[in-house]
């Protein structure tokens, strides 16, 4: 994003020098792409002869073949907005700081564009973390949403540790795969019931909040500090440090209040315990488990607790549906016979495209897959299959495809279809409109979850089209199919887009 900024300053004499890129959007569906830049408050507001020009510059600098959007936002630097991106940063990145943050001992001073930014911690809190880094990480989150000069400080105040942090008792019970065993109460310890079906240490790879875990304690350790400030001034406080081990590891740490300090007392190496608590990743990069509640226990019988398995390869029966598709029989004997490229030829071609809840592949799900089978440059057989998704499909996007939540609600599970989609188009050549950036991240995503790998050649027919020399106002897969004489019915459904791309690539591939 720095290297835009400058290279805008530079073309435009330094004319906007006061803007921040924000975000940079592009929308696969439409072909746009928007910037959203920011401006200091103390511009009224940006005219549209700005937009205008700083719309040609990027359509310059990038020369892409789709639509550019300039949006600006501004950076207003109210108090009160300051404070609660700051508590969106520790929610959202350092969650088991939040039981020790006080939203009242945070403050920022403005003057012009300077601002200070002062987070009390208690002084046992503050001791356990590394500040330098924690005020380069919150500098860099701020300066992203704000126009000023963040100074910014952790200090210590008066404020006492809680005695007790509450902790509600989750368990993702409807989460895929989660592996758990059976575990018996003997005698709650500190806080209200667990219940007694923990995950396996070694399961856990990153952060994750109220967290189910046992084991045996070792390197059991109590440290103790004398309070100098505030209401415990003179009096000396406790926490626990120790490892918890279920054939796997993780660091804990428990700190004490007062009135749950003989109980702790109780505990020592090879007890078995079980816990709730945030995993965390310190700013070490280490995983940390801070726990709320502590019950003892002793083993049961070990059970997996997971949602009913959707797929199996051997007992896998065809759900998509795949049918031959009619050619006519007869043909005009004086119609000169369509010749095409080696590349159509030589190769059986799978041309296909998806529908999707979203755009981004990390958080969103396919809704149905549709493609046809190309051979000898004939449009031989197609796929079809709605598939049903783990999360409802948003509204705009059910406005743009046409696509229910009604319509997937008893279709087949994304394991299923992808098996059949991976069986119909192995050792082809798979090929669609822009499914380089887009669908086979979706489609590999998909395989890599029942351990199938699309390793086909690709053959991307937006990139064709883009280096056929045709002059057009954009490369969107109706504009082409417009410019060719073609025909597409029914866009933004896979079938029809995947039908009406292998046209397009037949059309662009003749000799």
């Amino acid at each position: 994003m720095e290297e835009i900024l400058n290279a805008l300053n530079k073309a435009l004499n330094e004319k906007y020098n006061y803007l921040k890129l924000f975000e940079v959007m592009y929308d696969r569906v439409n072909f746009v792409c928007t910037f959203t830049f920011l401006f200091p408050y103390y511009i009224s507001e940006m005219d549209g002869d700005s937009r205008g020009e700083i719309e040609r510059f990027l359509n310059e600098f990038f020369a892409l073949n789709s639509d550019i959007r300039v949006k600006f936002k501004k950076s207003f630097l109210d108090e009160k907005l300051i404070i609660n991106q700051i508590k969106i940063f520790f929610e959202t990145k350092h969650r088991g700081l939040m039981p020790y943050l006080n939203l009242d001992n945070i403050s920022s001073l403005n003057k012009e564009l300077d601002v200070e930014v002062r987070i009390g911690l208690n002084e046992d809190v503050l001791s356990m973390l590394d500040c330098g880094d924690l005020e380069k990480e919150l500098y860099s989150y701020l300066n992203r949403h704000f126009i000023a000069n963040f100074d910014i400080k952790l200090v210590e105040i008066n404020e006492h540790l809680p005695e007790e942090i509450e902790a509600d008792d989750i368990i993702p019970i409807a989460q895929n795969r989660v592996e758990r065993y059976q575990v018996e109460i003997v005698e709650k310890l500190i806080g209200e019931d667990i219940a007694p079906k923990p995950e396996y240490i070694k399961n856990i790879k990153k952060p994750k909040t109220s967290v189910i875990l046992a084991g045996l304690i070792s390197s059991y350790t109590q440290k103790s500090f004398i309070s100098k400030k505030g209401k415990t001034i003179g009096q000396q406080r406790y926490y626990y440090s120790f490892v918890l081990n279920d054939g796997a590891q993780i660091e804990c740490i428990y700190f004490c209040g007062k009135s749950n300090l003989s109980k702790m007392e109780t505990l020592a190496d090879n007890t078995m315990i079980v816990c709730v608590g945030d995993v965390e990743k310190g700013l070490s990069g280490k995983l940390t488990y801070k726990i709320k509640k502590i019950s003892l226990c002793i083993p049961k019988k070990v059970e997996i607790i997971e949602q009913e398995k959707t797929f199996s390869p051997a007992k896998h029966k065809q759900v998509a549906e795949i049918v031959p598709i009619q050619i006519s029989a007869q043909s005009n004997l004086f119609e000169e016979k369509v010749l095409y490229n080696d590349t159509i030829m030589k190769n059986t071609i799978v041309v296909f495209d998806i529908e999707t809840t979203g755009l981004d592949p990390e958080t969103c799900e396919i809704t149905e897959i549709g493609g046809v089978k190309i051979e000898n440059g004939k449009i031989k057989e197609r796929f079809s299959s709605f598939v049903k998704p783990n999360s409802p499909i948003p509204e705009e996007v059910q406005a743009l495809t046409h696509i229910t939540n009604e319509m997937v609600a008893s279709a087949p599970p994304i394991e299923k279809v992808i098996y059949d989609f991976y069986l119909w188009s192995k050792d082809t050549v798979l090929s669609g409109y822009n499914i380089i950036s887009f669908d086979m991240k979706f489609i590999r995503k998909a395989g890599n979850k029942i351990g199938v790998k699309f390793e086909n050649e690709l053959l991307d027919a937006f990139i064709i089209a883009r280096s056929s020399g045709m002059r057009l106002i954009n490369f969107k897969l109706a504009t082409v199919v417009n410019a060719l004489g073609l025909t597409l019915e029914g866009a933004h459904r896979a079938y029809n887009d995947a039908h009406a791309t292998a046209q397009v690539l037949l059309a662009l591939s003749k000799k």
